[in-house]
């Protein structure tokens, strides 16, 4: 997003951004031959701070919260010794919700029902990790930072060794201004909700809350997500879900039972 154009849905208007200096400043370093030996990402980050004009030595902490992390937390721990793991834990039945209003908006015509339960089992499992003690990290549960943001964050900010401020920490800022929050059923807050933790109990039938559960169920009561459904049935493996093509339906019943066969 910050070297391309602007974002697809239009959720995003980083106009402001010199995109074109920031390109230009990690490819010159990207490509000495002095920095051979450094991590691109770290390139990327300096390269970041210097289009901002923002010294080195004033930059105690950067973020990196691709989703994707999950899956290399021994290659970050190698190469960042030092870092910190935050593993946001949601109910995986709000998390589909979510990606299906996703889908309606932004009609990719690839959503996966398969990912988003993958994703969640991956999570899941380097939850249980932190928890037992064999990883470190935080274990933030996502309805508890909606519903007691202030206890919450000031256990997040103990945690990365930073102040808690009230008045920073709890009021969402983008490139220096208020921001509303992002919400994939385009709803507009002007603080911080609760609202979308229970939405999926209004917005997913039966079938649907029966997908998540048919592979989750198992992890679920671990995080305190009880399951809705009795017992597993066949109807609710076999039917498509909202939003689901006829390519990603077939992809997501094969991986899923391509799973169970490793799991078993």
């Amino acid at each position: 997003m910050l070297f391309g154009g602007p974002c697809k849905w239009g959720k995003r208007n980083y106009a402001s951004f010199p995109r074109e200096k920031f390109l230009e400043t990690f490819e010159v370093a990207a490509f000495d031959p002095a920095n051979a030996q450094e991590d691109l990402l770290v390139l990327m980050v300096k390269a970041y701070a210097a289009t901002l004009g923002r010294p080195l030595d004033t930059i105690q902490r950067w973020v990196e919260k691709t989703p994707a992390n999950r899956n290399h937390i021994p290659a970050i721990l190698t190469r960042f010794p030092c870092a910190k793991i935050l593993v946001t834990m949601r109910d995986p039945r709000a998390i589909l919700a979510a990606q299906i209003a996703l889908e309606k908006t932004r009609k990719t015509g690839r959503f996966s029902t398969y990912y988003v339960i993958a994703h969640w089992r991956v999570a899941a499992r380097l939850a249980k990790r932190v928890r037992n003690g064999d990883s470190p990290g935080l274990v933030v549960p996502y309805e508890q930072l909606v519903c007691e943001p202030a206890s919450m964050m000031e256990k997040v900010c103990a945690y990365l060794e930073i102040n808690f401020d009230r008045k920073t920490v709890l009021t969402p800022t983008k490139m220096g201004q208020f921001w509303s929050g992002n919400s994939a059923a385009r709803v507009n807050f002007s603080q911080i909700s609760a609202e979308p933790a229970t939405r999926w109990q209004r917005e997913l039938s039966e079938d649907e809350i029966g997908w998540v559960e048919w592979h989750c169920r198992d992890l679920m009561p671990e995080f305190g997500y009880e399951p809705k459904l009795h017992r597993r049935e066949l109807r609710y493996f076999v039917r498509p879900i909202q939003g689901e093509r006829p390519r990603e339906y077939l992809k997501s019943r094969v991986y899923s039972l391509r799973d169970d066969w490793v799991r078993r």
